[in-house]
């Protein structure tokens, strides 16, 4: 299959294709962080522990590698943690993203209408919106991806093999940054294999540019050494008890509306573009690395959406090369002005289920009347009326305001040697950020990292114990208990309502003795 080439782009057609990236790489930045920044939503619970990583500076954690926490650390140092400057990182992620995915797009061959709808099916995307609307590794993930596919395009485009030693400086950043990184390696390397592309495997700019990817990811491949490669625990722990059991043809409905079901025709010519189409064909091992991650999702029956969605922007660029010649059929005219105004249409309808753009009674009515509140991890019980990813945004003040009730409940020198013990990363985070200022006792958790920097010091005279632990445990550790609080939050996720709130006396075991039993990585 072949397509007819496009016409030289001239020097207008590049200024205009500049300016219109620009714009949409601007609009997106503030589509993405005034909402989330603003408003009846506060923090994500993930950002709360990542603050609290950010206060203890390692070359690992459990749950992810060290770079987005030291960008945080930096951005907390020079701007502060205000929700504002908190957003803006993934802001300018995604906006960041918008514009190398046109650009990718004009190195494949895109003219101006190929970029823009190339930039434009990333800016509408639903799981997007979610991923760059807080602040967590996932949103300089999608950069770090696309920023590998242009490296990725520019080697084959140029005949450059050097450029092989700049992907293994992306590529070990990025694996500092998200440990899931390495399905682009592993794909890139079927695809390599399996394409005309092989002749790589032969040149000794790629093996450079691996041993420079190494060097880069060593620090944290010896901090996970040294700590009992806690990470593998979380990864095979979240593969058991969090994710949920989807089957194939459900996995393949939520690629096709967390991407907006308007912009599947970009994508899906872009597949073809990779795959099928002789003009693509210098770049087919692309078009394999998506199949060997979308397949890999297909047979593990993977329950979150997200797992690949970094992948889609190369296919996105090259959609735009695609529909770019097939909209100049004359009879195909109205795609230049059709498939536009259907992803913006679509893109509109779903935005308020990825961004936190309604109150939340409304949000939850709009989200379930679209039946779109996927169960995407295990345990969620009750189903929640909001996505997880907005219902983990509400209540944290109301939680921190009842546990500061529940430690006035303490004698004065009670406070001078007692302790909060909390059972989740996230709540443990809140009091942490949200309790500056309030003179309340240090805090202690079990879950992640969080347990690295426990046990508390024995003897502790009294501790605020609060759920999801229950009363047996309290019980277990001291002699004396009292519920002094009800934690109630009406449109948190489920297992954030009705917490209770103990007060502990009297001392009975030791914490240093039952921390590696109590600490749980999920």
């Amino acid at each position: 299959m072949s397509l007819p080439s496009n016409a030289a782009p001239t020097g207008g057609d590049v200024r205009r294709a500049n300016f219109l990236l620009l714009a949409l790489a601007l609009a997106y930045f503030f589509l993405e962080w005034l909402p989330g920044s603003t408003g009846e939503y506060g923090y994500f619970i993930d950002e709360f522990y990542y603050v609290a990583c950010s206060n203890h500076l390692a070359f690992g954690y459990v749950d992810h590698p060290p770079l987005s926490i030291f960008l945080l650390w930096v951005v907390r140092a020079a701007v502060g943690d205000s929700l504002l400057t908190l957003r803006m990182i993934p802001s300018l992620a995604g906006a960041a993203t918008v514009l190398l995915t046109g650009l990718v797009a004009r190195r494949l061959g895109a003219g101006t209408f190929g970029q823009a709808i190339a930039a434009g099916a990333v800016m509408l995307s639903s799981i997007y919106h979610v991923m760059f609307s807080f602040y967590s590794m996932n949103a300089l993930a999608i950069l770090m991806w696309t920023a590998c596919f242009w490296i990725l395009v520019e080697i084959e485009r140029l005949d450059r093999p050097r450029l092989w030693l700049l992907f293994g400086v992306v590529a070990g950043l990025a694996l500092q940054n998200k440990h899931t990184f390495v399905l682009l390696l592993l794909g890139l390397l079927v695809g390599l294999v399996v394409t005309r592309a092989r002749r790589h495997l032969a040149d000794r700019w790629l093996w450079l540019g691996f041993g420079v990817c190494v060097l880069l990811v060593l620090p944290n491949v010896l901090w996970q050494a040294t700590n009992s490669w806690p990470s593998i625990e979380f990864y095979r722990n979240a593969d058991i008890y969090k994710n949920v059991p989807t089957p194939p043809l459900e996995v393949l409905k939520q690629q096709f509306l967390f991407m907006n079901p308007a912009a599947a025709p970009v994508w899906l010519a872009g597949l073809v573009f990779f795959l099928a189409i002789k003009r693509g064909s210098s770049y087919r091992h692309l078009g394999v690395l998506y199949a060997v991650l979308l397949l890999s999702m297909l047979m593990a029956q993977k329950s979150r959406p997200d797992r690949i969605a970094e992948a889609y922007t190369i296919l996105m660029a090259g959609g735009g090369v695609v529909l770019e010649i097939v909209s100049q059929r004359k009879w195909l005219g109205w795609v230049r002005w059709g498939l536009p105004a259907a992803m913006l249409l679509f893109g509109a309808a779903l935005a308020p289920v990825g961004l936190p753009l309604l109150p939340p009674p409304i949000a939850a009515r709009y989200a379930t009347g679209l039946g779109v509140v996927p169960q995407i991890e295990r345990g969620e019980g009750k189903r929640s009326q909001l996505p997880q990813w907005l219902a983990d945004r509400l209540g944290w003040e109301e939680f921190v305001d009842d546990v500061e009730a529940a430690v006035r409940q303490m004698e004065p020198d009670e406070r001078e040697r007692a302790i909060l013990l909390l059972p989740s990363y996230g709540q443990a985070g809140a009091v942490e950020l949200l309790g500056r200022g309030r003179n309340l006792p240090p805090v202690y958790a079990t879950q992640n990292n969080y347990a690295h920097w426990g046990p508390p010091q024995d003897p502790v005279e009294a501790a605020i114990v609060t759920g999801p632990f229950s009363e047996e445990v309290v019980r277990w550790f001291f002699s004396e208990t009292e519920l002094v609080r009800i934690h109630d939050c009406d449109w948190c996720m489920p297992w954030r309502d009705e917490i209770p709130i103990w007060l502990g006396r009297g001392q009975k075991e030791l914490f240093r003795d039952a921390w590696p039993q109590m600490r749980h990585y999920e």
